[in-house]
């Protein structure tokens, strides 16, 4: 407590108005402090000069005489000791009632934690909701990007196999893949584009490789991955030395793409 706010007790200090421990934390500063003694000393000469600032007050006649008749009508404890005399004296004290609750205030606040809780639950329930349409609506506009990524492939297929001079190839399954089979469609201008079936899933690092062969000369084209049901599309541009009775093959291969042939063939035309 600092200085300042021990001068602020001293004017409640001489009216006894201090509880027991602001009292004492006073009283040990006043053993150090000359300054708070000094005004102690006038604030208890104040207090002192107001218990005779009021003018005196001569209670009237019919007030003594109703003491008198009060003392005369209190019943003598003529053998009792003292201290029986004076607890007898004393005026027994009455603790305040508390005022009992309504049944109204008791139903209201159970009524409140009802509405607490349900409200609390809705909350639950709208916040479960929402997340659980989120991930729908995630999922759905997912489905809905694949279908629209499907049938622009699909218009260009047609597209391509509808045009002047288009060709179309089949390429079965070799023994790395018996039930794998795809389509190649391709333009007069080497656009060309391929659809693939039943392939297996290929390993971390690695992807299926296009290659156009003519007159035993393997020409690399892109590559591309499949989804987990194995299928998967690749649009190319055929070397002009293949346009015309070419041979394709797709071999598995580093994702990378290489410029010649290392893995197994898994997928082949017609020689």
């Amino acid at each position: 407590m600092s200085h300042e706010e021990y001068q602020e007790l001293l004017a409640a200090n001489a009216l006894t108005a201090l509880d027991a421990a602001d009292a004492r934390a006073l009283a040990m500063h006043l053993d150090t402090c000359v300054e708070c003694r000094e005004q102690t000393s006038n604030w208890e000469e104040t207090a002192a000069m107001l218990a005779f600032a009021a003018d005196p007050l001569e209670p009237s006649a019919r007030v003594r005489e109703n003491i008198l008749a009060a003392l005369a009508t209190e019943p003598q404890n003529v053998g009792a000791t003292g201290a029986q005399r004076r607890a007898s004296q004393v005026l027994p004290f009455e603790r305040p009632v508390k005022p009992a609750r309504s049944p109204l205030a008791s139903f209201a606040a159970i009524a409140a934690t009802v509405v607490l809780v349900a409200l609390s639950l809705s909350l639950l329930f709208v916040w479960k909701q929402k997340r659980a349409n989120d991930a729908e609506v995630a999922r759905l506009s997912s489905e809905m990007r694949k279908t629209q990524a499907e049938l622009q492939h699909e218009r260009e297929v047609i597209s391509l196999i509808t045009s002047p001079g288009a060709h179309m190839a089949e390429l079965a399954g070799t023994n790395a893949a018996p039930g794998a089979h795809a389509m190649i469609a391709y333009d007069k201008d080497g656009q060309a584009m391929l659809m693939a079936k039943g392939l297996p899933a290929a390993p971390p690092g690695k992807a299926y490789q296009l290659w156009f062969i003519k007159d035993g000369k393997k020409m690399p084209g892109k590559v591309f991955k499949t989804d987990p049901s194995g299928a998967g599309t690749l649009k190319d541009q055929m070397p002009a030395e293949a346009l015309s009775a070419a041979v394709f093959a797709i071999t598995l291969e580093p994702e990378s793409g290489v410029q010649v042939p290392t893995g197994a063939i898994y997928l082949v035309s017609g020689t």
